[in-house]
């Protein structure tokens, strides 16, 4: 392995092989950012990265006037399956032991895990939610609720989809869906490309996790996001045309939501996806990972731009310029809230929307055909209206509020079909309910977990 990688593995078997730098004591297995470690310091270290990160007094053992104040913070802990997050509930976990041991049974916050239920719908090579009891058991005695929640719980209400259709202006309009039960993944079915399929579920995965927050009354949410991610999130949001929101996925940062404020955190941000890896691999944490067994295309084509963006930073690490997340990173965090005046709210992702997108379409996308002048040309336009049919938009059509990222990501599909998805028109007024699939689980669980009154 070149020198100049982001980690190095080292034989600490062999002849001459070196101490770790921190404890002087034993052996280096790995090198990471030019220092050598033994596994216990290493571990050590991205601990301690978390720490940095979240140091408020919130997330600590409170007594007395402190607690009065402050409350028991209640966190909420998103679990893909994935390495990043593997450790990060790893980490966190770390953090709640060291507290229960520290302070006599007590814990600084209550931690809610959870794990959107992705089995089939990424054709998953494991069901993350039969292994979390298994999972959360490795951190015993520890109190550690989770929460398997099903992706249908994003469609609250039937009356809330509409068929949304975007004119050669750029202007959305919708209409009432067809009458039948949609599924999300029928609804995903419908995207022209996997990007915006891609994008579509990114804007599920994001209203989900706050609706579980606002549901379980959490105040703190947790991204397991590496910085390496968080780069490579800066690079795939600008080719979606989602800029204005870099500053949202970079940055610690609070968000409003039903009337409560909830603050998002990225604990793992200073560290590299190489480094996340190394953790999982001496943690033992490789054994729980669920993967996705759907190969990735090599035509570039197909691939999505997540796809793109990640196997550009993969190929900057396997050639020594890891360092480049980092500069992509600092970029972005200089990047702030747009400082134009909000004129209105994406009806489909939510965003804000600070300029009018329809303006720039029209500067850059020549949407009429050249004139039809031959007989020829006169026959292969019937063929063609015949085949794919004409834009029609009735009068009666209510007007949207689409943002330049889901006029991008919707844009392809049929006009004819048109594009159905719950529209947001006004805060939800319905009760939010979300449908979990481990009730039972959890109350199995929750009978091996020893509380403070119990011995």
């Amino acid at each position: 392995m070149a020198d100049n990688q982001p980690i190095k593995y080292l034989d600490s078997e062999a002849e001459g092989a070196v101490l770790c730098q921190r404890c002087k004591n034993e052996k280096a297995l790995l090198v990471s950012r030019k220092e050598p470690f033994c596994k216990n310091c290493f571990i050590r270290f991205i601990r301690g990265k978390q720490r940095k990160q979240m140091q408020d007094d919130k997330y600590k053992v409170k007594y007395g006037a402190l607690i009065e104040k402050l409350g028991v913070q209640k966190i909420l802990l998103t679990l893909s399956g994935g390495p990043s997050s593997l450790v990060l509930l790893d980490v966190m976990a770390s953090l709640l032991k060291e507290q229960f041991e520290g302070h006599n049974g007590k814990q600084g916050f209550e931690l809610v895990v959870l794990n959107i239920e992705e089995f089939e719908i990424q054709a998953l090579n494991k069901r993350l939610d039969q292994l979390l009891p298994q999972i959360l058991s490795l951190y015993a005695p520890i109190k550690i609720t989770y929460k398997v929640l099903s992706l249908s719980s994003y469609i609250l209400d039937q009356e809330m989809l509409e068929k949304i259709l975007i004119n050669k202006e750029f202007t959305g309009f919708s209409s009432p869906a067809p009458k039948a039960e949609h599924r999300l993944e029928d609804l995903l079915a419908l995207c022209p490309n996997k990007s915006s399929a891609e994008d579509l579920l990114t804007i599920v995965y994001d209203e989900l996790i706050l609706r579980t927050a606002y549901i379980e009354s959490c105040q703190t949410i947790l991204y397991g996001h590496s910085m390496t991610r968080i780069a490579n999130e800066i690079i795939a949001l600008t080719c979606k045309g989602r800029g204005s929101t870099i500053y949202k996925a970079v940055a610690d940062h609070s968000i409003n939501f039903r009337d409560n404020e909830y603050k998002i955190l990225f604990p793992l941000r200073d560290v590299l996806y190489s480094e996340v890896l190394a953790y999982s691999k001496l943690s033992g944490l490789d054994a729980y990972r669920v993967e996705s067994t759907i190969k990735k295309s090599k035509i570039t084509k197909n691939l999505t731009i997540r796809d793109l963006t990640t196997n550009y930073f993969a190929t900057l690490d396997a050639t020594g310029y890891a360092s480049t997340a980092s500069t992509v990173v600092k970029t972005g965090e200089k990047l702030g809230a747009p400082k134009d005046s909000v004129i209105a709210h994406c009806q489909i992702c939510g965003v804000e929307i600070y300029q009018d997108p329809r303006g720039w379409l029209r500067k850059i996308t020549v949407n009429e055909a050249a004139p039809i002048d031959t007989e020829e040309e006169k026959d292969y336009a019937k063929q063609y209206e015949a085949t794919f049919g004409t834009e029609y938009i009735p009068d009666e059509q209510n007007p949207v509020h689409i943002c330049y990222g889901c006029i991008v990501t919707i844009g392809g599909v049929k006009q004819d079909g048109g594009f159905v998805w719950p529209v947001k028109r006004g805060e939800y007024e319905g009760e939010i309910k979300n449908t979990y699939i481990n009730s039972e689980d959890q109350a199995v669980l929750d009978e091996y977990i020893l509380t403070d009154d119990e011995e």
